[in-house]
């Protein structure tokens, strides 16, 4: 694979995210079995209520990402403007994004249970690192990408510190930090070129190790819960290298399997769950196993599930690897703010902070929020308009 400069890798990483997300935001909580009943092979922006019906909530603005992609963009705003992660500011302009006009969660998108929780903690006026929950879920990793770009040439005790500091504000189990870690830490790896090799995953599985070792020793002073699965993620992901020869439903089974060991609640019945120990081995599998960004996210989104994150975080991993040039150009196309992600990954890349980023955040997440509701009313509004006319046609 030919060599890319790392500003493309940026670029690709950033951008990738957004789009993995976007491509996965309608299909969240669907089966495999569903989207193949409901849009067969899913390689577009979808329209997420012909699988939901019943839910016109679901319907997402095609090539709008969720909070995934906004909460990296939070972190990616505190690196440009301080240098480094400032919980305090990262918390507050959480609490803003949920409360632009005193509405609660009012320019978040398609948030979970436990970032809610996050916001409540907040809004109580608690410290922004006493807001972790305690369930083992996926949104420290979800947003983490910008880390990774940023501290490419960074120790590795130096990127650790500054993911604890960006995954406390909403995860204090063991295995989600280190989950987080492990994101941070692969594309560290990938944005320096480093080749994709079955021996990868090994030093990756050693990378993590490390980092699990370097949490679990701040486990008493940060009340971790998980402290029986320390060594999940390395493990889980060390296993992968056996698995990248066998059939893909065999694979998937193993991955499955191997996240049951490691205490998942509750239990584990997809890779793709939002689970650590789970989703990101699922990620580097479907990896490892394409050529192209496109097929591997294609893949990723389609085997259902938390879709959305698992886009999230394969596009970031995926877009490291092979550059901007390999996102499909129809994708990229219909992504909103896509210049801004891309401007905010080049000064990510440059590593050094910036007194002004791209665009105002708050104000640009409030904006697409809107648009997306008018345009989901409008949507309904259809529907119900058809189906009033079939039910006229009947009579």
């Amino acid at each position: 694979m030919a060599q890319r400069p790392r500003i493309d890798r940026a670029r690709g990483c950033f951008l990738g995210m957004a789009v993995g997300d976007a491509l996965g935001a309608p299909l969240e909580g669907l089966t495999y079995h569903q989207i193949r009943s409901a849009y067969g092979m899913v390689a577009e922006y979808v329209d997420g209520v012909r699988a939901w019906p019943k839910k016109p909530f679901r319907w997402r603005a095609p090539g709008l990402y969720t909070d995934d992609t906004q909460q990296a963009l939070v972190l990616a705003d505190s690196l440009l403007r301080f240098g480094q992660i400032d919980p305090a500011w990262v918390g507050a302009t959480y609490l803003q994004l949920a409360n632009p006009r005193g509405s609660h969660l009012g320019a978040h998108r398609a948030v979970g249970r436990s970032f809610r929780g996050v916001i409540d903690a907040l809004e109580a006026g608690r410290h922004p690192l006493d807001c972790g929950q305690t369930s083992a879920g996926i949104g420290a990793a979800m947003r983490i990408a910008p880390l990774g770009i940023y501290y490419a040439d960074a120790d590795t005790d130096t990127l650790i510190d500054a993911v604890l500091s960006a995954s406390r504000i909403t995860h204090r189990d063991l295995r989600s930090l280190a989950g987080a870690a492990a994101v941070a830490l692969t594309i560290r790896r990938l944005i320096r070129g480093e080749p994709r090799e079955p021996s990868l995953l090994f030093k990756l599985a050693h990378d993590i190790a490390a980092a699990e070792d370097q949490i679990a020793r701040a486990a008493d002073d940060l009340s971790l819960t998980g402290r029986d699965h320390r060594r999940s993620i390395s493990i889980a992901v060390a296993r992968v290298e056996s698995l990248l020869e066998v059939h893909r439903d065999v694979a998937h089974q193993a991955i499955v399997e191997e996240a049951r060991r490691h205490g998942p609640e509750p239990d584990c019945r997809r890779p793709t769950m939002g689970f650590p120990p789970a989703l990101i081995p699922c990620c580097l599998y479907v990896l490892f196993t394409h050529e192209s960004f496109e097929d591997a996210l294609v893949e990723i989104v389609n085997l259902g599930g938390d879709t959305d994150t698992a886009g999230a975080i394969l596009g970031a991993l995926a877009g490291c690897l092979y550059g901007e040039a390999a996102i499909p150009v129809r994708w990229l196309d219909l992504l909103h703010n896509r210049l801004a992600i891309a401007q905010r990954a080049e000064l990510l890349a440059a590593g050094s902070p910036s007194p002004t980023p791209p665009e105002e955040l708050i104000e640009t997440e409030r904006q697409l929020t809107q648009l997306e509701s008018s345009l989901r009313e409008a949507q309904v509004a259809r529907r119900q308009s058809e189906d009033d006319l079939g039910a006229n046609r009947r009579r």
